[in-house]
């Protein structure tokens, strides 16, 4: 590592494992400090490490002004390769990106954000098939939102790839790249380095090398002591003592300014007038060369910027010049007389190409409105969005709203809809909403203010606030003109909110068909698809057979709706009522094309619902970890996305999950996050599913007074509600056998009769089999055990030909203990460790557990200590036959989590410590493989 970084060995060893990590997969480092800590320093070292490594070096080093600028940063990553990347590309993503980079000026609709992002990532691969690649960000707080959003993009979906991510971040301001790089990268390959203060010994090395100066040991303490261990804070006060000649001694107090905005002033203040003027154009730009300043200031500018060479403010990459800290161009810019900044912007104005940088100058060259400048902003806002930056068109936008004159109303007011609109698309939901408020706040109510009222309401509900939207749209529709779109749009959106709230559902199916009817007679086929959708499945969760011919009115409308959010669109709804309806392996395979088609589109937003809908398909199928895996990533994405109300969502499904699976620790946390989430936003699925979790949990460790505090609650509600469809009350059979446990039969029955004729009259199997088997448990306490058992064989009957592994475990374990309540000890104890092996097999432990305590209970011969269970066996076979953890998961369809238990009480129950010892000790002890039937297994069989 480079010897000129002085007092950051640590630091640097930790750089040094980064980069020699990269060649072994993708991953990440990122520098996290405060401004002048020497993140920049380190930042650099790692740079030009990797360079000597024979690493490629993708590097950007974006500044605040660029901030606003679109693709600033990607074009500079990719400029030193771009040929090279370019080739790589197929021509779709080729096109993307280079009229995303302005290296091609084409009419036609914006470059597709995700797919400038999947270019980048192709880019990025194929280039570290040749070599291993560094993506260097330094100042990643300055990123321009596009390209952060394409890096983002990128890097996400990085894995055995030979690239690794350098980020540097200032800690007192956000990174969405940084928070990116933590959430994507596994512990293993994701570091930050906390950039912290130097000691003593550090901060006079670095004093040494950069101003030739040894302090004495007292005036180092006290400079120590005054900037903090910040080696720039360090710097300027020694400087500073320097310029006013004080003596560099012991005693001497020091002239340190109030703050740092003082002391950069100072040293900016200490070069002459017109070299300070040569650096407010620098600051004023975003890739300032001296060309373009020399345009400005006059020929002059090669000597006024001699000084700032010279005292280290700036230094010249080439024809560019770079601010040697961001904080020295802020205070360049801030130092200007306001007019001379106004004069600097206007000039550029008529200097630069490209609309989006004039419009910004022109934005910053006036403060007066002016209609001319204001047009021009507006522009320069189409162009910015035409290439795929809302967050810049919706900044532009606000500022031409401010220079429009306010005797053009219309205009002003458009303006600040259309900035809202831009922010609500780049996900800055607090912003669009701030200006919407403000907008309906001054306008009168009418027609006008209700489309105002129709886009609050759609960032209400984005913004987590669904009863707050579900009024919005409902004040929208009143204050409509009558047979308006406008009026239209907000009946269906109340609708939806009913729907997500799970209450009025009576009332959203009669909305949902008032918009149908004004989406047909004013021909909006894609409104008539999304209304025809919410009625759906709000009569699908009454449980009123019509949504059938509803979904397919729906799906008939889908190709209208395929340019919309997947949540918008017909065969989403679809997907739910398909998956109530009990077709799993249908709504899966809806669910995970959607998910594809939502990666094509870059509509990241809708992919937290399309896991928590996939992850609750896992959870019907008793895949449980498959439906933790999915729940996880719909964690990720929807924390990203700042969503919620689906962060609540997917936790609490992963929480049932968890629950099921017995990881008690992980379901409490994640249901009560949930539960927490939900009370904050009015999210009432997370509320029942965490409910349902917190509620299982219970129930599997056989509390079932607890288990009746969470789910009545939830029981009442749906109740309430007329909710009907088995589908859309996975928790309800818990709850009635919580009932029979705490004898409350008479509740029991209640909801159980409801439950069963609704579960019979739909046709719905998996609410069948539960009910017969909450009807056995009900009839075995109340009424007598051989009545039953008479239901729970039943049960068990119709759970095994439907599929439902869980469901058919639990009436196994029903069943066995009415026999053994029955004394048919023998049967009873065949039943339990059936039942046993089936939950072990599901990984659910906690009620693998309770089927062992009822075994214990059955007198007479137990089975042989020691003995496998049905599953163990099977693994123990397939591993004697040489299969690794992962062939024997996927031969018997479980997860690598459960074949490690299992063989772990293999090795008990065997008294052997390693795999290769099972084939010989299955054979010692003679017992048969079920894949060989009666034959004792090969000991000569070999495992890895």
């Amino acid at each position: 590592m480079p010897a000129s970084v002085v007092g950051r060995d640590a630091e640097l060893a930790v750089i040094d494992d980064f980069l020699t990590g990269i060649p072994e997969g993708a991953a990440a480092l990122v520098l996290e400090g405060e401004a002048g800590i020497g993140k920049t320093t380190l930042w650099r070292a790692c740079v030009g490490v990797a360079e000597e490594r024979g690493l490629c070096v993708l590097r950007a080093q974006p500044s605040e002004s660029e901030s606003v600028l679109s693709f600033s940063a990607l074009g500079d990553l990719l400029d030193p390769v771009l040929d090279e990347a370019l080739a790589s590309l197929p021509e779709g993503q080729r096109s993307a990106l280079t009229r995303a980079l302005v290296l091609e000026d084409v009419d036609g609709p914006p470059p597709d954000a995700h797919v400038v992002g999947v270019a980048l990532l192709n880019a990025t691969r194929a280039l570290a098939q040749t070599r291993a690649v560094l993506v260097a960000l330094d100042d990643a707080q300055w990123l321009d939102a596009a390209s952060a959003s394409a890096v983002s993009y990128a890097m996400r979906r990085l894995r055995a790839e030979r690239i690794g991510v350098l980020a540097s971040r200032r800690a007192t301001l956000e990174s969405t790249l940084a928070i990116e790089l933590r959430r994507t990268f596994d512990a293993t390959r994701f570091r930050t380095l906390d950039v912290g203060p130097l000691d003593r010994d550090g901060l006079h090395q670095v004093v040494r090398q950069h101003l030739d100066t040894a302090l004495p040991a007292p005036l180092l303490a006290e400079v120590h002591e005054a900037s903090g261990g910040n080696p720039f804070y360090a710097l300027e006060i020694v400087r500073m003592l320097k310029r006013s000649d004080a003596a560099v001694e012991a005693g001497q107090p020091l002239p340190v300014p109030e703050s740092l905005h003082d002391l950069v002033h100072a040293r900016l203040l200490a070069l002459p007038p017109e070299t300070r003027d040569v650096l407010l154009v620098a600051a004023a730009l975003s890739h300032p060369t001296t060309g373009l300043v020399e345009l400005v200031v006059g020929a002059r500018s090669e000597e006024a910027l001699r000084p700032a060479l010279e005292a280290d403010v700036v230094e010249l990459h080439g024809d560019r010049i770079v601010f040697t800290h961001p904080l020295l161009a802020a205070g360049a810019y801030e130092l200007a007389r306001p007019e001379r900044r106004a004069e600097v912007h206007a000039r550029l104005a008529d200097l630069v190409d490209d609309p989006e940088a004039r419009g910004r100058h022109l934005a910053a060259s006036t403060t007066v409105p002016n209609s001319g400048v204001a047009t021009a902003l507006v522009a320069a806002a189409e162009r910015a969005h035409s290439r795929g930056a809302p967050r810049s068109a919706a900044l532009l936008l606000e500022r031409a709203a401010a220079l429009t004159p306010q005797v053009d109303k219309r205009h002003v007011r458009q303006r600040v809809l259309d900035a809202a609109t831009a922010h609500h698309e780049a996900g800055d939901t607090a912003r669009a909403r701030a200006l919407l408020e403000a907008d309906i706040a001054t306008t009168a109510p009418g027609p006008e203010r209700a489309r105002a009222l129709v886009l609050l309401a759609r960032v209400r509900s984005y913004d987590d606030d669904l009863r707050g939207a579900s009024a919005l749209f409902e004040q929208a529709a009143a204050e409509a003109e009558p047979g308006s779109t406008v009026k239209a749009v907000a009946r269906e959106g109340r609708a939806g909110t009913l729907f997500r709230l799970r209450e009025q559902l009576a009332e959203a199916i009669e909305l949902s068909s008032l918009a149908a009817e004004a989406a047909t007679v004013l021909d909006v086929p894609s409104l008539l698809g999304e209304a025809l959708a919410t009625k759906a499945v709000s009569e699908a969760a009454l449980g009123r057979p019509e949504s059938a011919d509803t979904v397919k009115r729906a799906l008939a409308l889908q190709s209208a709706c395929a340019d919309r959010p997947i949540l918008r669109q017909p065969r989403f709804a679809a997907a739910v009522v398909q998956f109530w309806h009990g077709d799993l392996e249908g709504a899966s395979s809806a669910y995970r094309d959607m998910a594809a088609r939502a990666i094509e589109l870059g509509d990241e937003s809708s992919m937290p619902y399309v896991r928590v809908m996939l992850a609750q398909i896992e959870c019907a199928r008793g895949a449980f970890e498959a439906a933790v895996e999915q729940a996880r990533a719909g964690v990720a994405i929807a924390e990203q996305a700042g969503q919620r109300t689906l962060l609540a969502y997917v936790l609490a499904v992963c929480a049932v999950a968890e629950a099921h699976l017995g990881r008690s620790g992980d379901a409490s946390d994640n249901g009560s996050r949930a539960l927490e989430l939900s009370s904050e936003t009015g999210g009432v699925p997370p509320w029942i599913f965490a409910s349902w979790a917190l509620g299982h949990l219970a129930l599997a460790s056989g509390d079932s007074a607890a288990a009746l505090r969470h789910l009545e609650p939830v029981a009442i509600h749906h109740r309430r509600e007329a909710i009907e469809e088995p589908g859309a009350l996975p928790f309800l059979p818990d709850y009635i056998e919580a009932l029979v446990e705490s004898a409350r039969s008479d509740d029991a029955e209640s909801a159980l009769e409801r439950y069963q004729a609704a579960a019979e009259a739909l046709g719905r199997p998996r609410g069948v089999a539960a009910s017969h088997r909450c009807r056995g448990l009900l009839v075995a306490a109340s009424e007598g055990v051989e009545a039953g058992l008479v239901e729970l064989a039943l049960a068990v009957e119709l759970a095994a030909a439907g599929d439902m592994p869980f469901e058919h475990a639990r009436a196994l374990l029903g069943a066995g203990i009415a026999q053994r309540r029955a004394k048919q000890r023998s049967t009873a104890r065949e039943t339990l460790e059936e039942a046993a092996a089936r939950f072990e097999q599901l990984g659910a432990v906690l009620w693998a557990e309770r089927t062992r305590r009822e075994l214990k209970r059955i007198s007479g011969r137990a089975a042989t200590p020691g003995a496998l269970t049905p599953a163990e066996l099977r693994v123990a076979a397939l591993v004697a036959e040489g299969k690794t953890n992962k062939e024997v998961a996927a031969a018997l369809f479980v997860s690598d989590r459960t074949v490690e238990g299992h063989l772990a009480r293999i090795f008990g129950k065997l008294g052997i410590r390693h795999r290769t010892e099972v084939a010989r000790a299955l054979q010692t002890r003679g017992i048969a493989s079920p894949n060989t039937g009666d034959a004792p297994v090969s000991a000569e069989t070999s495992a890895p």
